[in-house]
């Protein structure tokens, strides 16, 4: 015991504090408070963490309380928005088939290809007759090669949508419904695993997109609880 403490009195002195760490470490510093928003759209707050909830949900917080996001819904508002502005600039990038897809159709659909050519222009689809009953897709949109989305069962859902309801192919009304269903098969999907890093990204996204808050279809991306609601449910009155 002697030879501890003669050890510990001889020891060096603790040195000083380290200066603060600089913006960019990994420890989290306190940060000026950003500009108020309207009280009816409150910006989530950056989070330590998502809660991702079955594949399908993310919770994270703003300054009233919780949100609970559908990642679908918010990605499908985002595919929208982003092909309506490539749309803006011209018709969409296509890649073209190395092997042609081959396409059942009726013959009524068939017979309104030449009409419809028009909107298959601008959003990036060549397809023609092969036969009775048959079409060949030749090219197909960039966007939803690079999203995964298969030429054939896509352009065979898109005429039976413009059989079913009679779309004005000259029309932004027609354009809409269509970039709304290819939205609707790039988007990520109820159910798909996605990243904390994605998560974030998406999150980010929300507050750079118009009308964020719905999806084309009007469903409600993302709906909010209270602190002032949680209090109550806890009897916190």
């Amino acid at each position: 015991f002697d030879a501890i403490r003669q050890a510990l009195d001889s020891a060096p002195p603790e040195p000083a504090a380290a200066p603060p760490l600089p913006a960019h470490s990994l420890t989290t510093q306190p940060s000026a408070p950003s500009p108020a928003r309207p009280a009816d759209i409150p910006s989530p707050r950056p989070a330590e963490r998502l809660l991702h909830i079955h594949n399908s949900y993310v919770v994270t917080q703003d300054e009233q309380g919780i949100v609970i996001i559908d990642q679908h819904a918010l990605h499908e508002r985002v595919m929208f928005e982003t092909l309506m502005a490539r749309l803006s600039a011209g018709s969409l990038e296509s890649q073209r088939l190395l092997v042609p897809a081959t396409v059942c159709a009726a013959q009524r659909q068939i017979d309104r290809l030449a009409e419809l050519a028009s909107l298959f222009t601008r959003i990036g689809i060549q397809v023609e007759p092969i036969g009775p009953g048959a079409l060949a897709v030749h090219a197909f949109p960039t966007f939803l090669f690079d999203r995964s989305v298969d030429p054939g069962p896509f352009l065979t859902e898109l005429l039976e949508r413009a059989d079913d309801e009679g779309f004005a192919p000259g029309s932004e009304q027609a354009l809409h419904e269509v970039v709304d269903m290819m939205a609707c098969k790039a988007a990520v999907k109820a159910g798909d695993r996605m990243s904390e890093s994605e998560l974030r990204d998406l999150l980010t996204l929300r507050e750079s997109v118009e009308r964020s808050s719905n999806c084309p279809h009007g469903r409600p991306t993302s709906i909010r609880m209270t602190i002032r609601e949680l209090d109550r449910r806890f009897g916190r009155s």
